[in-house]
């Protein structure tokens, strides 16, 4: 028969090595952890801090044709100004009442 002694003596090293291995996937994830959010940090920190200029760039790029459309919605403004209301709409004629079947 097994003795008491050895058996508690190879289950308190096993025990030993679980929290050995436990520790140390603990500290693998927490390190982990804080280096994705580091790096979301940063990303998001360097994306914020260039997005105004980028999106000063795109307009600049594309200047003519914001002009053009600006040009265009104050033509359309300044003819509707010109312009007088149309009258409103007649009311639209009621409905007739379905026949009924003998």
């Amino acid at each position: 028969m097994v003795d008491g002694s050895s058996f508690e003596t190879s289950l308190a090293q096993l025990s030993k090595k679980i929290d050995e291995q436990a520790r140390f996937t603990r500290s693998v994830v927490i390190i982990c952890t804080l280096t994705i959010l580091g790096v979301v940090f940063y990303t998001m920190t360097e994306m914020f801090s260039s997005l105004p200029a980028n999106c000063v760039l795109h307009f600049m790029g594309n200047m003519e044709k914001i002009v053009y459309e600006w040009k265009a919605i104050e033509a359309s403004i300044s003819h509707r100004a010109n312009k007088p209301a149309p009258p409103p709409a007649p009311a639209p004629a009621p409905a007739p009442a379905p026949a009924k079947k003998p």
